[in-house]
């Protein structure tokens, strides 16, 4: 009674593997979707200028002070650096100090979320207070900011918290603030903060936006000093760039406090940011 059955339950276990077997081939002969592969930074190497190569080969900061007409020389090769180049070369300022700083890290294993990390971190205005530099000629430690912090506006100078970058999406190609900041050496003044966000870089522009002073005596006048920072991604490392320009009266005097002043400043960011970054700095 059962054989008549055995014959097409024979015939169905067969069409199923065929019909298997036709849907195995069809799987194989579909384009697979390659992954996409983790984003690469450009080398160390890559990036440091010539100038500034031998002297990074065995310590990891470089401090230049132009000639008077020089440009910036120890700007790193970067596509986000020709904008700062071609700028200081239309100010023509008349003291130009330069600093490069390589802060050596593991390769990010999100380059994307590391740049992000950078960002908010030159957003957090008010973490700048109390930032300190090493004072050769008092040989200390000496406080740079006494205060700090984001403001609405030059002229009603309303405290402000500090701005926010997006949690998720592009960063904003462009973004504009402006601070009141106090400190030591040239006294209270308010600035312009202009943030840029480049592939791999982020780049900030400072700009004193009232008179600054020392001890009672003009040394700068509105938008005389521009002070930029560019921070560039590197496989091994990050680039700390910083270049502050002034129109100083020739007078020595006032051009060494200046130039020294730009220098603290320069140092003192950079430890600044080394320590919001989390990451330990070689001596």
């Amino acid at each position: 009674m059962e054989q008549p059955l055995a014959a097409p339950i024979q015939r169905l276990i067969s069409s199923a593997r065929l019909v298997g077997g036709i849907l195995l081939l069809l799987a194989l002969a579909l384009p697979v979707e390659a992954a996409t592969p983790p984003k690469r930074l450009p080398s160390l190497a890559s990036l440091i200028p010539p100038t500034a190569a031998q002297a990074l080969a065995t310590q990891d900061s470089f401090v230049l002070t132009a000639k008077a007409g020089d440009g910036p020389s120890i700007l790193p090769a970067y596509a986000g650096s020709e904008a700062l180049r071609a700028a200081l070369g239309a100010e023509k300022p008349g003291l130009v100090v330069e600093a490069l700083y390589v802060l050596r890290r593991p390769s990010p294993e999100s380059p994307e979320a590391e740049l992000r990390r950078i960002y908010s971190t030159l957003l957090a205005i008010s973490s700048l207070e109390g930032i300190e530099y090493w004072s050769a000629s008092r040989q200390t430690m000496r406080t740079f900011y006494a205060e700090s912090w984001r403001i609405d506006s030059p002229e009603s100078a309303q405290r402000l918290p500090d701005a926010q970058a997006p949690a998720t999406g592009p960063l904003p190609a462009s973004a504009l603030y402006y601070t009141y900041q106090r400190d030591l050496s040239f006294g209270a003044n308010k600035y312009s903060y202009d943030y840029r966000a480049y592939p791999e870089g982020i780049g900030l522009e400072m700009i004193n936006l009232t008179k600054m002073t020392y001890k009672g005596i003009p040394l700068l006048s509105p938008k005389a000093l521009k002070v930029r920072v560019l921070i560039v991604q590197a496989e091994e490392a990050l680039l700390f760039y910083v270049v502050s320009a002034a129109d100083v009266p020739s007078l020595p005097f006032v051009r060494g406090k200046v130039q020294e002043s730009v220098t603290n400043r320069a140092e003192a960011l950079y430890k600044w940011f080394v320590a919001r970054q989390g990451i330990s700095a070689r001596p």
